[in-house]
């Protein structure tokens, strides 16, 4: 077995090497970029057109054509826009820049000033396509975006035209270096604005059309921000929303100067939309037509100063979800002014359309003012309004005009009912009398004295739905979230604030806390397959497609029993009508539903369990069959036992690497003082040790830059454990580095011994012996994994295939003594290689999570994705496998010890234990041998 001993020997010089020459790429290639982008343009040969160039002052202007941060959208610059490319995500493509003004110098011509900033193209999602460049796109890779182009130009306010020049780099999909050069032209850039005023304007590339770096020409949209002028509702609005519903005063909610409509409308909101009245299907009842929404969202882009009125963008979608960074479509959108009325109570809106968006967006105008909106916080709640925010949309022209719709109603369906609380809003109890037939009050059962439930206003009664069973199985899942406690908030529903310190009591229903029933009420959100709804459930008639699902809404109040954990409650479910949209005007509410806790005391595995049951007859076409279901309790109590399980694991996790370093080190100290020991360590034994330290580094080095924030803050919220991590990386990389060492020391070693050839004999036998069990042992573990998921999709298979890999690495990794067991038996040795320190050390450190793991499943509650010590994705984790591990690990341990005092093949038959090996290459003189010695 040929082996280069001098590879060691020359790794420090091959280190020096490798970082001169990276300095040197890196050098070159940062010159190259900056002295690429620092090339000026001509200015007058691309704008002079325009704005005449002129020279600066050196006196900064104090009014510039845009906020310091001006926000807008773009469209365009794909190499086919009628064949836009492809994305990685499924979800809506952003088209979303900022324009960051930095300075604004005057000049020597009259309304002429120079303006320097930057022109920045964001996205919502990795690897997003934004910019075709020839046969390339540039990617932008991060999830914000980093395609930033300089630009600078001069700016007339007379003519409110603006043309600039810059360049940008970035790098294509293979990975070369683009220089991209461009000219901004930007039209109507007032020093004041309304709603009819758009800023709108060209990118075009400055390279040639066959040139790598020429992209197609980008238009842009912008809703200027600067001394905006509310004309329209000022003008129209001065005595109320004419053409709304009148609601009386009182049954809405005011607001005051601490908590303003800005406040409440902040960033972006999303409403379902109630087709009612004389809508249907074949009638349209939007400004845009048949079949565009079911969802509006109201998006704010500027709050006055008084903070009463506001600008916003109004868009009609087919879902509720918008990210962040995502830009909407403009097609189906409206721009709007709105002002509180403090006389009605509700926000009063007008909205105008935006015309010609599609085509290009510089084309793009306002128009056809006559669509009104209203919004309102309504004061009271009930089994049958549970939301927070309720509006309506209308239109202004006459029924017989071209552009008229109906009128729409919409509210807020979600978990939260809005971004701040608001004092005096109730909740009022109307089927109580209900209840009280259908949950008959029950004999109290003598309960254990150490049976404890959980109480109404300890947050705790909210749960997921994990599973609903069907006929069929499991076919589908939801959420259960409380609305009302009794006449207080709920903790994870904080909309609702009591209007006093005191307990109200709302229609006469009072919880009887003596007896320990509390009043209660519900929000359920369920998700159902299509093929598995029956005709109550399936009113509009559904797809009986089964990938497609169904959301089943029921708002439910009843009676909670804080002394056995139960309750029970009276459900309304909103139906849909023939264009799949719910309304609050059509419900069901003979449904019943029923809700079993488990103790606080019980076992952290324990379920919720519950069901929902129509009582109507069997012959109603709105009854359905029972829907039981089941989810798992957390229980804060049980959160915040898991956060300092948390805590003490990470505690846990940094002493064990950094015992792991100890040990090591004092393996590395054993070798240096016994030098004839070095060469009887198995190299294979070492490798694996060293992989288990660089792997997770290798998976985890950007989290040593770049912080988890999701989990951190989902789970801490605090810095405490984003710093723990990165210690980790630290130990682990010490621990790592040891490893190598004590490698390079062994290595070294069995090259210069005499009997280096006998060594490498038993090493590469060692590894026919060892790599085969590893082999096959792999293939068992894979194909029992297979069956058991058999009927994942080939996504999931991929993700069970990278788990079980690792899962099986860290079981090799508990086994790390087996080579040097395989090697010893080979070799016949009697030698000390491994310090006791060392091999019963290191077994300790890959044995105790085991044992931990046993422990932590009988009293800690069982939260995904929240295992550090001993996390289950890293190793095999069960009762079985930790008892196996254990056992396996000490069994090795063992063998080690009496292989090191009788010799390797002790435990072998006497005809089996003498060394072929030995006599095939003879020992001249005991010089050659290790020296012994006594441990």
């Amino acid at each position: 077995m040929a082996v280069d001993c001098s590879i060691f020997c020359r790794t420090k010089l091959c280190f020096i090497n490798a970082f001169f020459f990276l300095f040197i790429i890196s050098s070159f290639t940062c010159l190259h970029v900056v002295f690429g982008t620092a090339n000026e343009f001509d200015y007058g040969l691309h704008c002079n057109s325009i704005v005449h160039e002129s020279k600066p002052a050196d006196e900064e202007f104090n009014i510039m054509p845009f906020s310091r941060r001006q926000y807008g959208y773009f469209s365009g610059g794909d190499k086919d826009p009628n064949n836009p490319p492809s994305r990685s995500y499924s979800a809506p493509k952003s088209k979303r820049l900022l324009f960051e003004t930095h300075h604004v110098f005057t000049a020597e011509a009259d309304d002429v000033f120079m303006v320097e900033g930057n022109l920045i193209f964001q996205t919502s999602f990795y690897y997003e396509r934004s910019i075709s460049s020839g046969s390339s796109y540039v990617i932008s890779s991060s999830d914000r975006g980093t395609l930033d182009f300089d630009f600078r130009g001069f700016w007339s306010r007379t003519t409110g035209k603006l043309c600039m020049v810059g360049s940008s780099h970035a790098y294509s999909k293979e990975g070369k270096l683009l220089h991209l050069a461009a000219v901004l032209k930007i039209n109507n850039l007032q020093t004041s604005s309304n709603i009819s005023t758009l800023v709108t304007g060209t990118m075009d590339s400055l390279s040639s059309a066959n040139d790598p770096n020429h992209f197609e020409e980008i238009s842009l949209l912008m809703f200027p921000r600067v001394n905006y002028a509310y004309t329209m509702i000022s003008n129209q609005f001065s005595e109320g929303c004419p053409g709304g519903i009148d609601v009386q005063p009182m049954s809405s909610l005011r607001l005051s100067q601490t908590r303003t409509i800005c406040d409440m409308l902040g960033g972006s909101n999303a409403f379902k939309l109630e087709y009612t009245g004389s809508c249907n299907f074949s009638k349209s009842c939007n400004p845009f037509g048949d079949g565009i929404g079911s969802v509006v969202s109201l998006r704010m882009i500027q709050c006055s100063n008084d903070r009463q009125s506001l600008r916003l963008l109004i868009e009609f979608r087919n879902d509720s979800y918008q990210g962040y960074y995502s830009s909407p479509n403009l097609n189906t959108s409206l721009i709007g002014e709105g002002s509180w009325d403090a006389k009605s109570n509700r926000l009063c809106i007008i909205a105008c359309r935006i015309y010609d968006a599609w085509s290009s967006l510089e084309k793009s105008h306002v128009g056809d003012c006559t669509t009104r909106l209203s919004l309102r916080f309504p004061a009271i709640l009930s089994i049958r309004n549970t939301s927070t925010i309720v509006g309506e949309i209308w239109s202004e022209k006459p029924r017989n005009e071209g552009g008229f719709f109906d009128r729409v109603e919409f509210r807020n369906t979600g978990r939260y009912g809005g971004r701040i609380q608001l004092q005096g809003l109730k909740y009022v109890y109307t089927e109580m009398a209900e209840v009280k037939k259908s949950c008959p009050k029950k004999n109290p059962k003598t309960k254990s004295s150490r049976e404890h439930y959980p109480d109404g206003y300890s947050g705790n009664l909210g749960f997921r739905m994990s599973i609903i069973k069907g006929s069929k199985g499991r076919i589908g899942w939801g959420s259960s979230d409380p609305l009302a406690v009794g006449d207080q908030q709920d903790q994870r529903f904080p909309s609702l604030i009591p209007s006093s310190s005191s307990k109200p009591k709302s229609s006469g229903v009072e919880s009887n806390s003596s007896s320990g029933l509390l009043n209660i009420s519900y929000k359920m959100s369920i998700m159902l397959r299509s093929s598995e709804l029956d005709g109550g459930l399936n009113t509009v008639n559904e797809s009986s497609n089964e990938y497609l699902k169904t959301e089943i809404r029921i708002s439910a109040e009843g009676v909670y029993d804080i002394a056995t954990g139960s309750l029970c409650m009276v459900g309304c479910r909103h139906l849909r009508s023939g264009d799949k949209t719910f309304s609050s005007h059509s419900m069901d509410c003979k449904i019943l539903v029923k809700i079993n806790f488990p103790p606080l005391n019980s076992d952290r595995r324990s379920t919720i369990k519950g069901s929902i049951e129509s009582t109507r007859e069997e012959i109603d076409p709105l009854s359905f069959k029972p829907l039981p279901f089941s989810g798992r309790a957390y229980y804060r109590s049980w959160v915040t036992e898991s956060i300092w399980r948390m805590d003490f694991e990470m505690d846990m996790l940094v002493i064990s690497n950094s015992l792991a370093i100890i040990f090591v080190a004092f393996q590395i100290l054993h070798v240096r003082k016994h030098r004839g020991i070095g060469p009887f360590v198995s190299l294979l034994m070492l490798v694996i040790l060293a992989l288990g330290h660089l792997i997770p580094l290798v998976l985890n080095l950007e989290a040593m830059f770049i912080q988890d924030s999701k989990r951190s803050v989902l789970i801490r919220g605090g810095r405490r454990l984003e710093m723990n991590k990165v210690i980790i990386r630290v130990v682990t990389m010490v621990a790592f580095l040891l490893q190598v060492r004590l490698l390079m020391l062994s290595w070294t070693a069995r090259c210069s011994t005499e009997k280096k050839k006998t060594l490498w004999i038993a090493e590469k036998r060692g590894l026919y012996v060892c790599v085969p069990v590893y082999v096959i042992g792999a293939i068992i573990a894979f194909s029992v994994k297979s069956r058991q998921n058999v009927h994942l999709t080939w996504y999931y298979i991929d993700e069970i295939i990278l788990g079980s890999s690792r899962a099986y690495a860290g079981l090799v990794l508990d086994a790390f003594l087996f080579p040097q067991i395989i090697f010893n038996m080979f070799q016949n040795l009697r030698e000390p290689a491994l310090s006791h320190f060392f091999y019963i050390g290191i077994t300790l450190v890959r044995l105790v999570p085991h044992g931990y793991d046993l422990y932590r499943a009988n009293n800690y509650a069982d939260i995904d994705d929240s295992y550090i010590y001993g996390d289950h994705g890293a190793d095999y984790y069960s009762t079985a496998w930790d008892f196996i591990i254990i056992v396996l690990g000490i069994f090795f341990a063992v063998i080690i010890h009496y292989q090191q005092r009788l010799g390797g093949r002790y435990f072998l038959p006497k005809r089996f234990q003498e060394s072929v090996i030995d006599e095939e290459f003879p020992v001249d003189s005991e010089e050659q041998l290790p020296l012994r010695y006594n441990t």
